[in-house]
């Protein structure tokens, strides 16, 4: 009865393993820069005409409601060119052409989510002439447009509802402010190696037993 009920937990705690490492390995997560994490959210396809899929405020409530390490995010507020520079470069990543943007977290005067809501920009990074619609802001994530990539515009027409082709706006960013530490993907993934590596071994004691 033991032996079998040894057994039994042994098979369940290997699935377990095998679950996370698999898990792991098949779901991206948001990438560090400084103490917090970010991703970018394609919504919409790259050519759309109605972007009421991904409006602003319902933008604003899927960041809200998404969380990461124990904590709720938020639409991302750049505060300084370097993290600037680094959505860029996570945009970059998607090999986006044309014109197209994503949701930040404020409008042409200042901040409207996480910690600086209220506030005016202390950085901006708005091009082409822009903001000029007293819009809400996003960001350039496509290889063209009236700004170059990683710069900032304001949305026309009905503010928060991005139209084609003036304003493609497929995503948004989310930000994760100081999340508690997680796992690493490379981490669950070994530990589900080690425990298959372990289960010969594990499986001769328990047969002596």
């Amino acid at each position: 009865m033991r032996l079998s009920r040894l057994r039994r937990a042994l098979t369940l705690f290997l699935a377990a393993g095998g679950f996370l490492a698999v898990t792991a390995r098949a779901e991206a997560s948001p990438i560090q820069f400084g103490s917090n994490f970010y991703d970018l959210v394609i919504v919409l396809p790259t050519v759309f005409s109605d972007g009421s899929a991904n409006t602003w405020s319902a933008a604003q409530a899927a960041a809200a409601a998404s969380t990461f390490g124990g904590v709720n995010g938020h639409l991302v507020t750049i505060t300084s060119a370097a993290e600037n520079s680094f959505l860029a470069g996570l945009a970059t990543s998607y090999n986006l052409t044309g014109f197209l943007g994503a949701w930040i977290g404020g409008n042409y005067l200042g901040w409207l989510v996480g910690p600086e809501a209220g506030q005016p920009h202390t950085y901006t990074n708005f091009g082409g002439g822009e903001p000029n619609n007293a819009g809400i802001a996003y960001f350039n994530i496509g290889t063209s447009g009236p700004a170059p990539p990683g710069f900032w515009l304001d949305d026309s027409g009905t503010q928060g509802l991005p139209e084609y082709p003036q304003d493609p706006v497929i995503g948004y960013f989310v930000e994760y402010e100081s999340p508690r530490a997680v796992p690493e993907p490379a981490t669950l993934a070994l530990l589900g190696f080690g425990l298959l590596a372990v289960t010969p071994a594990l499986r001769r004691r328990i047969m002596r037993s």
